[in-house]
């Protein structure tokens, strides 16, 4: 093969896939995944505008927008070391914990992984005898309504909230990820307001509808805490649809109950639509502080969770999302594919809402392991910010700390590609005392 620029393929491109009905063209003509390179090794032309802000062009471009410089992209973006394919930080946007696969075979089997914020405790035993017991269950289709897991799932939360929570509220899915980008898909927000930093997966379903996204700053000197000045940028961004994620991802803080209450309000009453993320709030002391509470009364409000982490359930796909907003749960359900929801992930879920022991032995092992681990981070003089979840952001005064543990088997999550962090942030999961001592051993002897 001469070339291999015939496989560069933008699916999110809404004309996709038109190019290839023309062999010389592929979608680089409608993406560069260099623009954001700084420098861009191509010829961009440089524009100041009235206002006096500089913008990049490059409509003139020759390169990369040619298919036979698709190879010269890929070896710039791409880089072997110690078995792994490592994508530049600034271009591997989305990139998310846990994704090992770059890995050779070998060295993914060594692999100690602190980069994916699953429950260290790991899944508990119910659900895995619960799947053993119905195997026979998977030969047919599951309920493409979950009725049963949707009607013990309200319950929970009505014990909790103490009103009840009517199942309609209720659309479950192939995990959060998916129902991010099925709200997004129902609201079509033409602007959105997203906090920086946090989790990248809300930015990537915004771009995929072409939606125009405006960033809240959190400040590094509060611990990129979340405070009364996002009403100012609430005000003037003058979105369609917010998100918060609460704990904050990659922060793990949670955000004061006034202010969520408050945030709530405040959206509610300019019509704008609040999708806040909760998938870690059961990691954490305050889990009763759930924005579920304000549901009823509040029809743009949704609040999404997932068994994905607390369960220890990331291959097995199930997330849920409530809201009172009747006629966008039914677009939701509109435009999700049948069967989103297996009959794996409806009896691994029912089995798992029984399980009210774990989830208080995972806080109690969570905030003993958390608070070690970050005395210790302190100790060797990194930058620890305040976290009330299974995982925790540091900044380290060296570089290139993720590179020194992957030659050490150890996988941490570079915060590099975040919006208002750094190459020197790093997210670690908390994960068991002897693999927490394990990992501290080794950054030790980087820091001597």
């Amino acid at each position: 093969m001469e070339n291999s620029s015939s496989f560069f393929e933008n699916r999110a491109c809404q004309f996709f896939p038109c190019h290839k009905l023309d062999a010389p063209f592929n979608c680089l003509f409608c993406y560069c995944p260099l623009y954001d390179k700084n420098p861009c090794p191509g010829n961009p032309t440089f524009i100041k505008k009235d206002d006096g802000k500089i913008i990049k062009r490059c409509t003139d471009c020759v390169f990369p927008h040619k298919a036979e410089n698709y190879d010269k992209i890929m070896s710039i973006l791409r880089v072997k070391k110690e078995g792994l394919s490592l994508l530049s930080d600034d271009l591997n946007a989305f990139h998310h914990g846990g994704e090992l696969y770059e890995l050779s075979e070998k060295k993914r089997g060594n692999i100690l992984d602190f980069s994916v914020n699953t429950n260290p405790l790991g899944m508990p035993e119910s659900v895995k005898t619960a799947l053993r017991e119905h195997f026979g269950d998977f030969e047919k289709y599951p309920d493409q309504n979950c009725r049963l897991l949707k009607k013990n799932l309200t319950e929970k939360y009505a014990a909790g909230l103490g009103f009840s929570m009517p199942a309609n509220f209720l659309t479950l899915g192939n995990g959060a990820s998916q129902l991010i980008s099925l709200a997004v898909r129902a609201v079509s927000p033409k602007k959105a307001l997203l906090l920086a930093p946090t989790f990248s997966g809300y930015e990537r379903a915004l771009k995929s509808c072409d939606c125009q996204i405006c960033y809240h700053k959190l400040s590094r000197d509060s611990g990129f805490s979340l405070e009364d000045d996002i009403f100012s940028s609430i005000s003037k961004a003058q979105p369609d649809m917010l998100f918060l994620c609460n704990p904050n991802n990659p922060v793990g803080k949670m955000t004061k109950w006034n202010l969520i209450e408050k945030i709530i309000s405040f959206c509610e009453e300019r019509g704008i639509f609040i999708l806040i993320d909760e998938c870690f709030i059961d990691f954490t002391e305050r889990s009763h502080e759930s924005a579920v509470f304000f549901v009823k009364d509040s029809p743009h409000l949704i609040v999404l969770n997932a068994f994905t982490k607390i369960f220890s359930m990331a291959g097995i796909r199930l997330g849920y999302l409530f809201s009172s907003n009747i006629s966008l749960l039914k677009k939701i359900s509109f435009l999700q594919p049948e069967w989103s929801v297996s009959a794996v992930a409806q009896i691994a879920g029912l089995a798992a809402l029984k399980e009210c022991d774990f989830i208080e032995q995972t806080k109690d092992f969570i905030k003993r392991e958390r608070d070690f681990l970050s005395g210790e981070l302190k100790k060797m003089g990194n930058t620890v910010y305040q976290s009330d979840s299974n995982f925790i952001l540091f900044k380290s005064m060296y570089e290139n700390v993720d590179i020194f543990l992957l030659k050490k088997d150890i996988l941490i999550r570079n915060c590099g590609n975040f919006r208002n962090l750094t190459k020197n942030d790093y997210r670690i999961a908390v994960r068991s005392h002897e693999e927490n001592v394990r990992l501290l051993k080794i950054l030790h002897t980087a820091s001597l």
